[in-house]
C-alpha cells in the first residue's frame, strides 16, 4: 500500500485496530487467556502487546513532533503535504523473520483483556489528539532507529502502527483457530 497523506494513514491505521476490536471483544476472560501452546502467547497477551507498543510510539512520536515544531517545522499555510511512501521493505523482512519483543513490551501475562483493550483506546484517543499538529507540520525529516535496522520517519512510523497491528491480528486468528475458536 502507497500512503499519500496523514488522513489515508488514519484512516488505514483505524481500519486495522477496528479489526482487533471487533475480534476480541466478545471473548470471555478464559478464552481470551487460552494459549495454543505453552510458550504462545494468548489473545490478552497479544492485545497488552499492542497497548505497550502503542503507548512507547505514543511518547516516542510526542517527542519527535515536539522536537519538528520547536525547530520551526509547523506549517502556518494549512496542512502539510507528504511524499508517498510505502512499507513494503519493512513488511517484507517481517514476513520471513520472527522478532523478539524487547523485555519491556513483552505482556507481563497478568492483564486482563478488558484493561488492555481500554489501554488500546486511551492510547489511540491520545494519538488522535496529536493529529491537528502532525497535520501541520513538516515531520518527513524526523527519524528514530527501527529494531530491523531502518530508521523510519515520523510518517512511516505512524504506519507502522497498522502494519503491526495486522501482523498480530493474523497472529490472533491463529491462536483463536487452535482453540477451536
Amino acid at each position: 500500500m502507497t500512503y499519500n497523506n496523514v488522513e489515508q494513514i488514519f484512516e488505514t491505521i483505524d481500519k486495522t485496530r477496528e479489526q482487533v476490536y471487533n475480534r476480541v471483544e466478545g471473548l470471555s476472560e478464559e478464552e481470551s487467556r487460552r494459549r495454543p501452546q505453552p510458550d504462545a502467547w494468548s489473545v490478552a497477551e497479544i492485545i497488552e502487546h499492542l497497548a505497550k507498543i502503542e503507548g512507547r510510539l505514543l511518547k516516542m512520536m510526542t517527542m519527535m513532533l515536539t522536537k519538528a515544531e520547536a525547530a520551526g517545522a509547523r506549517s502556518s499555510d494549512g496542512p502539510v503535504e507528504i511524499k508517498p511512501f510505502t512499507l513494503e521493505k519493512l513488511i517484507e523482512i517481517g514476513r520471513n523473520e520472527k522478532f523478539i519483543a524487547p523485555e519491556p513490551l513483552r505482556p507481563s501475562g497478568e492483564a486482563r483483556l478488558a484493561d488492555a483493550l481500554e489501554a488500546l483506546r486511551n492510547s489511540r484517543a491520545e494519538l488522535h489528539n496529536l493529529r491537528p499538529r502532525i497535520e501541520m507540520t513538516n515531520l518527513s525529516g524526523a527519524t528514530y532507529p527501527h529494531p530491523v535496522g531502518t530508521a523510519l520517519n515520523f510518517y512511516e512510523w505512524l504506519a507502522f502502527i497498522g502494519v503491526h497491528e495486522y501482523r498480530h491480528l493474523r497472529q490472533i486468528e491463529r491462536v483463536l483457530s487452535a482453540n477451536g475458536k
